[in-house]
């Protein structure tokens, strides 16, 4: 009946067993190797800083596996020790330190001070004590910058390093070398960062003494001691400090810029009256201050005393004020705002015109438009700017509804400006009125312009009235344009000259048709190419050279063939020229070519030309397929006196191109 029972009683027994073999081989494991360390150390004493050292990397294993056992970490510490006084390069020493001042302890504070009376050591020294917690430390730093003789680096690194690790312990040291000739930026730096109130009343009685050449460096302490006071909720401490470099007109601007902010942040519930008295006051760089704290001090409810100031301040102000107004509800600020965009003049104006879009609302239309359509230069791409980022449905209806009164045309042009800036969809009826009974060609040209915005492939046909109805060039070269971007908007390419298709289809006039025609390459359709083939044998002398035209414009090399023919067989020179650049063109289109297969077609083409611009063009040609066949092929032009300065540059182009190592 108590077998079972003895069974497991014995198998977990078996168990405690094991567990207690492996605990004890893994603390096995953790107990350190003096051997093996001493071997790593002397193996690491030639490193000369390269990253790819096995050393360097054992060194660092090893320090990290024993760091959190307390015995292996102290026989580790002391190892180290040794190590920075023995024969070892620089930077093994100082990798040894890196890794030592990340496990030292109290007990190497003794070593180390040792250390530091010897300059050949003491700079590792002071870079491990820095990190070493306790006073020990301290004394030991201290104890050595309190001796003449050490050397002057080395009481710089010394003095560096107890700032470093905020001594309160150092101020009086620190304190009696402020006037030290060589030693005063450093301690006054380094009182700086302790930031105790010791030390600030030291940095404190050196102010008003403090010669130039360190009067920056004393500034920048006190900065830092006023930020520990604010810190440790000595408020009245930091303003004082602030005040007194604020009331030094001399410091530099970043200095004092700092200090008057501070003197802002130190004035507890009285920041938002500081704030305003400083923005109203005569002190340009206080002014930039109080705008700089501007959205931490003063709240929406707050905003009013700001506001009113703004009329009065310098233009630079205005500009600063106004766009940190922009942070706050629009409600708040838009009166503000609007008065400024309405009253002031240059930059203050352009500045409120910019805030004016982020808080202004669809009242503000009708200024916004006129001002653009009256306006010139950066008044008018502001006031644009602003009617186009007004935010809300209600702009648009106010914009739709502005469009629908028949305003004069320079208003009405910037009213459409604003549609397609806007993407005002719904105002598609009104743009369209306007392709059929304009004010003038120019709000003609507007609104084809908006249609690229707003329009879809369904109007083309109304461009196309209005493209073979125009007579000046503008609108016909504006109205191309739109087709082509309306156009563009049909994701299957082949089906993009549809509307074009079909309106020559049912056009009679040579005029209108060569005009239709040379739309079909800006579509990049191929299935246009079919009618294109039909028009080269069009009757019309002007059907058929718009023909030839849009074949030798084609986008793609797609109509390579249809070029070739016409290079080959055409009467008219002008005719074979377009095609035979067309021929250069194209083929420079696909890079990816065989350069072999490339290049004879290039040498053809060549041969069929009689100028030396298209010899040129073939040249330029060459140089995108490098190889042994284009560099041949350039140098039977070298012989050709009307290109030999085109081929030499292909022959050198080629040439550095393949001695590149892509190349190979």
């Amino acid at each position: 009946m108590n077998r079972p029972r003895t069974r497991i009683l014995t198998c977990a027994a078996a168990v405690l067993l094991l567990s207690a073999a492996s605990l004890s081989g893994q603390e096995t494991k953790t107990q350190p190797n003096a051997a093996s360390l001493d071997r790593l150390l002397a193996n690491f004493a030639t490193w000369d800083g390269g990253v790819t050292s096995e050393a360097r990397w054992a060194l660092r294993d090893y320090v990290v596996a024993h760091r959190d056992d307390p015995a292996a970490r102290e026989q580790t510490e002391a190892a180290l020790v040794r190590y920075l006084s023995g024969k070892a390069t620089g930077q093994a020493k100082m990798e040894a330190a890196r890794h030592l001042r990340m496990i030292a302890g109290e007990k190497s504070v003794g070593p180390l001070a040792t250390l530091l009376r010897d300059p050949r050591t003491a700079d590792y020294a002071i870079y491990v004590l820095q990190l070493v917690p306790g006073e020990a430390a301290d004394r030991a730093l201290l104890a050595a910058l309190s001796t003449r003789r050490t050397a002057l680096p080395i009481r710089k690194a010394l003095v560096a390093s107890l700032g470093q690790r905020r001594s309160a312990a150092a101020v009086p040291a620190l304190a009696a070398l402020v006037t030290d000739r060589d030693l005063a930026a450093a301690a006054i730096t380094s009182l700086g960062r302790i930031g105790t109130p010791p030390a600030r009343d030291a940095l404190m009685a050196a102010w008003p003494k403090a010669a130039a050449p360190v009067k920056g460096v004393l500034a920048s302490a006190l900065l830092h001691s006023a930020e520990h006071a604010l810190k440790s909720n000595d408020a009245a401490a930091a303003l004082r400090v602030y005040e007194t470099l604020a009331a030094d007109a001399a410091l530099p601007a970043p200095i004092r810029r700092a200090a008057l902010i501070g003197r802002i942040d130190a004035s507890g519930s009285s920041r938002a009256r500081v704030l305003v008295e400083m923005l109203g006051g005569g002190d340009e760089a206080a002014r930039g201050a109080a705008i700089a704290r501007l959205r931490e001090v003063i709240t929406a409810d707050t905003l009013e005393p700001v506001c009113a100031l703004l009329p009065r301040l310098p233009e630079a102000a205005k500009v600063q004020l106004l766009a940190a107004l922009v942070a706050y509800p629009a409600d708040k600020v838009r009166p503000t705002v609007l008065q400024a965009a309405r009253n002031e003049s240059g930059a203050a104006r352009v500045a409120a015109l910019k805030a004016l879009g982020p808080t202004g609302s669809a009242a503000e239309v009708p200024f916004l438009a006129e001002l653009a359509a009256s306006a010139r230069g950066e008044e008018q791409a502001a006031a644009r700017e602003a009617l186009a980022s007004l935010k809300g449905a209600d702009v648009d209806a106010a914009i739709v509804s502005a469009l629908d009164a028949k305003p004069a045309p320079a208003l009405e042009t910037e009213l459409l400006q604003a549609v397609a800036a806007r993407r005002v969809f719904v105002a598609k009826p009104a743009v369209a009125a306007r392709l059929t009974a304009p004010a003038s060609p120019r709000v003609l040209r507007e609104a084809l312009r908006t249609l690229r915005a707003i329009g879809t492939p369904s109007d083309i046909t109304a461009v196309l009235d209005v493209l073979l109805a125009a007579s000046q060039d503008d609108v016909i070269a504006d109205a191309e344009q739109t087709i082509n971007a309306l156009a563009g908007k049909m994701a299957t390419v082949n089906r993009r000259a549809m509307s074009i298709r079909m309106r020559l289809r049912t056009e009679k006039e040579p005029a209108a048709c060569a005009r239709l025609l040379g739309l079909l390459p800006l579509t990049g359709d191929g299935s246009a190419l079919a009618e294109l083939r039909t028009a080269l044998r069009d009757p019309s002398p002007e059907v058929s050279d718009a023909a030839v035209r849009a074949i030798a414009a084609w986008p793609t090399a797609s109509a390579y063939d249809d070029v070739m023919q016409i290079a080959r067989e055409s009467k008219d020179e002008t005719h074979r020229l377009l095609a035979i650049q067309a021929l250069i063109r194209m083929l420079t289109l696909d890079t990816s070519r065989q350069p072999a297969s490339a290049v004879g077609d290039l040498r053809a083409v060549a041969g069929m030309a009689s100028r030396p611009e298209e010899r040129r063009l073939v040249l330029g040609a060459l140089a995108q397929f490098p190889g042994p066949e284009a560099l041949e092929a350039a140098r039977s032009f070298l012989s050709d006196a009307s290109v030999k300065a085109e081929a030499e540059a292909a022959v050198e182009s080629i040439n550095k191109q393949m001695t590149r190592p892509w190349f190979r």
